[in-house]
């Protein structure tokens, strides 16, 4: 990809600082029939998310079915939803608190409307890197934040899937600052997204995923912006050819239920669900990072600057 990034991102830190000093189931599980070899009584939980079925986010999904039945001799079921099936993102976490979902794949971010401790998954320019966001997360600082994420708002994050930097990807080339004035951007209905791109002079429009590819194809939106492994998947390359390298944002996902709901559960079972899904991250991590650069290589081979 042909990008002037650096000066893109050199150009948006300057506006970023800008939005910081502005302001920072009961279990659906059903029980049937005896326990299993090990002593767990069969359990059967849904889990759903917005991406697609050939996506990253998809893989761990299956994944993390595939090992909590391997280490529960068969007794605990995971039923895997993608591509919103289950709803939005947001409808999806109402489900959890209601106990109609018991996992979703989501961000720390999509939890701002429950608490302002998840803001900053969404601050620009945080980490200079990825080793220094790995630096922060895979530490205490990270621990402590999730547990106060936990006690503010009720929602359990475990596991940390990392998603790499965002980029953002647009039906026109930007290549500074100027070019992002007015650009109508799609952004997660998030009050730091949107005001971010607002103070560095961009429309940013709230949009369920499931929406953007149509949007971006009848003209609703010019751009978006997420890590390139979404461009891809999400084929929003075929509508919006441009890719600039900005890394505003460095993020994981995380495994999101309901702590009050998961706690309920055997310990044994939590023990359970918690080393699947640290398996699954250290597998996520190391395979998103590989794959960034064979996602740029399509990308280019499909016409994408």
């Amino acid at each position: 990809m042909h990008i002037n990034s650096n000066r893109i991102s050199r150009s948006v830190a300057v506006g970023a600082a800008a939005v910081l000093a502005v302001g920072l189931s009961a279990c659906t599980a059903a029980e049937s029939g005896d326990a299993g070899e090990g002593g767990i009584e069969p359990m059967s939980l849904t889990l759903g998310h917005a991406y697609a079925p050939d996506s990253l986010q998809h893989r761990a999904a299956e994944q993390l079915s595939e090992l909590v039945s391997e280490k529960s001799d068969g007794a605990i079921t995971i039923d895997v939803f993608p591509s919103a099936q289950l709803g939005s993102w947001e409808e999806m976490q109402e489900g959890l608190e209601i106990g109609s979902v018991d996992i979703v794949i989501e961000s720390l971010g999509s939890l701002e409307r429950y608490t302002d401790l998840a803001a900053i998954e969404g601050l620009p320019f945080l980490y200079e890197d990825a080793d220094h966001f790995f630096e922060v997360w895979d530490g205490e600082m990270a621990d402590d934040i999730l547990s106060a994420v936990r006690e503010d708002s009720g929602f359990l994050l475990i596991g940390d899937l990392y998603r790499g930097g965002r980029q953002l990807n647009a039906t026109r080339q930007v290549d500074d600052l100027s070019d992002l004035a007015g650009l109508k951007l799609r952004v997660p209905n998030q009050q730091t997204y949107i005001s971010t791109w607002q103070a560095l002079g961009a429309a940013p429009t709230p949009m369920a995923l499931n929406e953007v590819f149509s949007a971006l194809e009848q003209g609703a939106i010019e751009g978006q912006e997420n890590p390139i492994d979404v461009v891809r998947f999400s084929s929003f390359y075929e509508v919006a050819p441009y890719v600039a390298e900005t890394n505003h944002l460095f993020g994981n996902f995380h495994f999101q239920l309901w702590g009050d709901t998961f706690e309920s559960y055997p310990a044994e079972v939590q023990e359970l669900i918690r080393d699947a899904a640290d398996e699954v991250s250290a597998d996520y991590r190391e395979t998103s990072i590989t794959e960034a650069e064979a996602n740029k290589k399509f990308l280019e081979e499909q016409g994408v600057t």
